[in-house]
């Protein structure tokens, strides 16, 4: 789907003057977005600027916030089916079989569900549902997770940091995967990554967060649009550029854009 026609819907997540403090300091400031259906987002910037947190605060999992979460309209106050989490790490119950994994948030022992099946094709691990998870490897670990992920049929995915823990490319097979996943269904997804290259591959926007006003919270500085097509080469010189307008970005604590 274009940017255009992106653009042109209503949004599916909206984000407004979201605020986070612990005590006395500030950790983030004033953070306004939205995601449209569809979308793909990347949200970068230096360690320390409060990308996970606000990645806890949109699922849900923190709940001490100043603004407000809206999904489809309606204010977010928890954890919802409708967003699905991806964490760093797979954090798999090594208990459990694969295929319980992917549908444990449907009960114990679910895995005799057909859409587990169909997930664990998705993701080339189709005859992996009676595997312990101590006998995968990282990359089919996390594949899992995907399947985990999409198995309530969210209308957004929120990864944390999904591919970091992974060799490169290990990496690149999985961006590619999780590409391809949101196509079929439908999914949009904001990412939290460290990996500018990453973002510029994956994303329709990158959202660059990076400590500025005068309490050093984490504010949205910078949106940049990505309009290159799917499916994108990563030699491409124009996202080399818009690489190193990032770059400039993080470098440096510009006013915030909204």
């Amino acid at each position: 789907m274009s940017a255009r026609n992106l653009s042109l819907q209503p949004p599916l997540l909206e984000v407004r003057a979201v605020g986070k403090r612990y005590a006395t300091r500030a950790v983030l400031e004033n953070i306004t977005f939205g995601i449209a259906r569809g979308e793909i987002v990347s949200l970068v910037g230096p360690s320390g600027c409060g990308k996970s947190t606000l990645l806890r605060v949109l699922a849900g999992l923190d709940r001490g916030f100043d603004g407000e979460v809206r999904l489809d309209g309606l204010a977010q106050r928890g954890p919802s089916a409708r967003l699905g989490v991806i964490f760093q790490e797979p954090r798999l119950l090594p208990w459990l079989s694969v295929a319980d994994n992917v549908a444990f948030s449907a009960g114990p022992r679910q895995g005799g569900d057909p859409r587990v099946a169909r997930l664990l094709d998705e993701v080339g691990l189709a005859s992996t549902g009676a595997t312990l998870p101590k006998q995968l490897s990282g990359g089919m670990a996390q594949r899992v997770a995907l399947a985990r992920g999409l198995f309530p049929q969210p209308d957004l995915l929120l990864l944390d940091e999904p591919f970091s823990a992974v060799d490169a490319m290990t990496r690149m097979r999985l961006q590619d995967l999780l590409l391809s996943l949101t196509r079929a269904h439908g999914t949009a997804a904001l990412i939290v990554t460290h990996d500018l290259d990453e973002a510029l591959y994956l994303s329709d926007r990158v959202l660059l967060l990076n400590t500025a006003g005068p309490h050093g919270a984490g504010r949205l500085v910078r949106e940049t649009a990505v309009t290159a097509r799917h499916p994108r080469d990563r030699r491409d010189t124009a996202l080399a550029e818009l690489r190193n307008t990032l770059l400039d970005g993080i470098s440096a604590t510009p006013p915030a854009y909204a």
